[in-house]
């Protein structure tokens, strides 16, 4: 359980990287001026004893900010991250507000991973003290449920902001 103070730091943590994130900043994190003592990615003791978890959170939160909705811009990246795995690239919004077609919510799926995993990479690089954390190792750890939750609740956010 956290306290208090390790809950404000967390939240500040959060807003700290949304508005990177809002600023399209994310790969410059490191040299933006902040409060470094309340930051729970320069000091992973304010992130508790699973500082992975809280690292997650701030990734899902970015990723929301940069694509908070399915629309054509997502749909465009989708498609073109498959063409570079040489895969056909013909993802639709309507393949992907779709339920039946498993194929499209995949590729949305492999791609939300992929920003979560750029993100945790970008976050490794914050500052000296920052925690290098892959999503393969995390989930051999135990922690795939929460993995797979972070991706469900992007994906499930952006739908309902689908433009």
């Amino acid at each position: 359980m956290r306290g208090q103070d390790s809950d404000d730091s967390i939240q500040y943590t959060i807003e700290h990287f949304q508005e990177i994130a809002r600023q399209n900043r994310f790969a410059e994190n490191a040299t933006l001026a902040h409060d470094r003592d309340r930051c729970a990615v320069c000091n992973a003791a304010l992130a508790g004893p699973e500082p992975f978890v809280v690292y997650l959170e701030v990734t899902v939160a970015s990723v929301l900010v940069r694509r908070p909705g399915l629309d054509e811009a997502l749909v465009a990246q989708i498609n073109s991250d498959m063409e570079m795995a040489g895969m056909a690239g013909d993802i639709t919004i309507a393949r992907l507000l779709s339920d039946e077609d498993q194929d499209a919510l995949r590729s949305w799926a492999a791609w939300v991973r992929e920003a979560l995993a750029t993100g945790l990479g970008l976050l490794s690089v914050h500052s000296p003290a920052s925690l290098d954390f892959d999503l393969d190792e995390q989930e051999a750890l135990g922690h795939g449920p929460l993995i797979a939750s972070g991706i469900e609740y992007i994906m499930e956010t952006q739908k309902k902001a689908a433009r």
